[in-house]
């Protein structure tokens, strides 16, 4: 007969990343929730950069934003780093000209993409 403990540390050191896999994929809105008169979907993604400083390496992460469509509005840019100062921008845009702003990640479905043009209706 098997030990409860080992039973245990069996269940502990098994990975979940399998669940996250399974986990549906929804799109992050955000900005003018109704009455807006245009929309925005971005697709989301990340840039590292990274410094070598003899025996310490510094890495650096900021998310980018690349403008996959739109709809009655121009942003002006295709890719916006989500920055404080950039994001705070696109809020007021948000406030301003009633834009609602879709988000969905770099590794998208044609579902996923389906599901970002609804949420702009």
């Amino acid at each position: 007969m098997k030990s409860p403990f080992a039973l245990l540390l069996l269940l502990a050191l098994t990975p979940t990343g399998f669940a996250a896999d399974k986990t549906e994929q929804r799109p992050v809105v955000w900005g003018a929730m109704t009455q807006n008169k245009g929309c925005v979907i971005f697709e989301e993604s990340h840039k590292t950069s990274g410094m070598f400083w003899g025996v310490a390496v510094t890495t650096k992460t900021i998310g980018k934003l690349t403008v996959i469509e739109s709809q009655n509005y121009n942003l002006g840019q295709d890719v916006i780093l989500e920055t404080p100062e950039n994001m705070d921008d696109l809020m007021e845009r948000a406030q301003t000209d009633q834009i609602k702003f879709v988000k969905i990640p770099k590794k998208y479905t044609p579902e996923l993409l389906e599901r970002a043009r609804a949420a702009c209706k």
